[in-house]
């Protein structure tokens, strides 16, 4: 597929890397040389010079005959205009990167009719849902729904007071409508992953991620003897759009907040959007600021400034002065298992869950959406079944699916129940399925009509 991204910035070229890895073709389109020239030399992109919104750039582009724009700036109205210019010279699909809610909330104005896009993706609106799902949902590390909120997956930390290791799965009696669909497991600092069968085990220490029915994945904290603790004040490190947007979820729910930030002229911006929250105008490395703020009395701190070895940094010494959770926003899983060494909870940064949502949009004939789960390249991916499709009335045990590519759970109409070998698929299904990431695409092929 070829995809035009404009903005050669972290998230621009975050996105670009992990599509041409997909083996896209990518052009990515720029104002400054270097930046064009850094992106060239690190990954198999096409580069252009060029400053938009310009009717002549776009001109050129539409020789290349693209399928898909992604306006990626860091200016929302650079990014709308140039989608508007996009699908005025023909291109088949706009998507604008946007950072204000007003974009994004359904009011009298529609704003993708009037500038011309298909899809907005408020990628700091994104992460912040995931973090307050993750922070309100004690004892969880990674909530997701899916199947309009008919499924959920859950991420679990298996508590060392577990007692039921000896038990194969299969033993455990878990409920009919829930599957366990991997189990993350690190033994004498060895990692491995585990897309699970009847006769595997669950130890104490494993994370393991389920996927069921909504009203059923409610029992897990007693199934797996998971302690669930009320949150009442989280101290948020970083005043970026992340924090804002978590700091109005959190006091929507009647939680304390004290954001610290080191810019003054971004301290009064958040005193005047956020009136119930504290603002501190200090630097979140101090560590006698955070003794001061009485951080180990904190039900979390969660550092989402915009640079990841910050939070590295901020989110380890507040474990080290005692703070129940510590949370840093990471855009490469690849580090989880050194956050989770120190004991600090990895979360993905709107990087990542910006690029997660490109790729549902790519693929979005039937890819629904495509979840990361944070220590993990293994993805959750939520397909429906197109009409036409080869899978449909196949059992799922005769498609002769690789060995690390599970689907997990079945939705129709309404109905879930979990995929086993002689379950079978039909039109307008929604599917949940466990896959490595160069999966993907035959998932798409399977659940695509022939």
């Amino acid at each position: 597929m070829n995809i035009v991204i404009l903005g050669a910035g972290k998230t621009g070229t975050f996105v670009a890397s992990v599509l041409s890895q997909e083996e896209h073709n990518v052009i990515l389109i720029d104002c400054d040389v270097m930046a064009l020239e850094k992106a060239g030399r690190e990954m198999d992109v096409a580069t252009v010079h060029g400053k938009a919104p310009s009717r002549k750039l776009f001109i050129e582009l539409a020789g290349q005959k693209p399928d898909v724009f992604f306006a990626a700036t860091g200016n929302d109205e650079t990014n709308l205009v140039s989608c508007s210019i996009a699908k005025q010279m023909g291109f088949p699909k706009t998507i604008a990167r946007v950072k204000s809610s007003d974009y994004l909330e359904q009011g009298t104005l529609d704003f993708g009719s009037m500038f011309s896009v298909d899809h907005f993706i408020g990628a700091e609106l994104l992460a912040a849902q995931d973090l307050f799902k993750v922070l309100v949902h004690t004892g969880d590390l990674a909530v997701e729904h899916f199947a309009h909120g008919a499924v959920q997956m859950k991420t679990v930390l298996i508590p060392q007071k577990w007692d039921r290791s000896h038990l194969k799965i299969q033993e455990l009696g878990l409920p009919e409508e829930l599957i366990v669909a991997l189990i993350h497991r690190t033994q004498e600092e060895k990692a491995e992953e585990i897309i699970p069968h009847g006769d595997d085990q669950i130890l104490a220490g494993d994370e393991v991620t389920l996927i069921g029915e909504a009203k059923v994945m409610n029992q897990l904290h007693e199934i797996f003897q998971i302690e669930e603790k009320k949150v009442r004040s989280i101290i948020l490190v970083g005043g970026s759009a992340i924090a804002q947007h978590l700091a109005s979820f959190l006091l929507r729910q009647k939680i304390q907040v004290r954001i610290i930030e080191s810019d003054p002229l971004r301290c009064n911006e958040l005193a005047d959007l956020l009136p119930q929250a504290t603002i501190i105008n200090r630097d979140g490395k101090d560590s006698s600021l955070l003794v001061a703020e009485r951080v180990k009395d904190a039900d979390a701190l969660v550092a989402c400034l915009e640079e990841e070895g910050t939070n590295f940094l901020i989110a380890s010494l507040a474990k080290k002065l005692g703070c129940k959770r510590s949370v840093a926003l990471i855009s490469d899983p690849a580090l989880a298992p050194l956050l989770e060494m120190l004991e600090v909870t990895p979360a993905l940064t709107a990087k990542a869950n910006l690029t997660n949502k490109i790729l549902s949009v790519v693929h979005q004939e039937t890819l629904l959406s495509i979840t990361s789960l944070t220590h993990s390249e293994n993805k959750i991916a939520e397909l429906k079944v197109a009409s036409g499709s080869k899978i449909i009335a196949a059992p799922l045990a005769g498609l002769k699916l690789p060995k690390n590519l599970l689907i997990a759970v079945i939705e129709r109409q309404g109905k879930v129940t979990i995929g086993r070998g002689s379950s079978t698929l039909a039109a307008g299904d929604i599917a949940i399925a466990v896959c490595r990431p160069e999966h993907i695409d035959h998932l798409q092929s399977l659940f695509h009509p022939c």
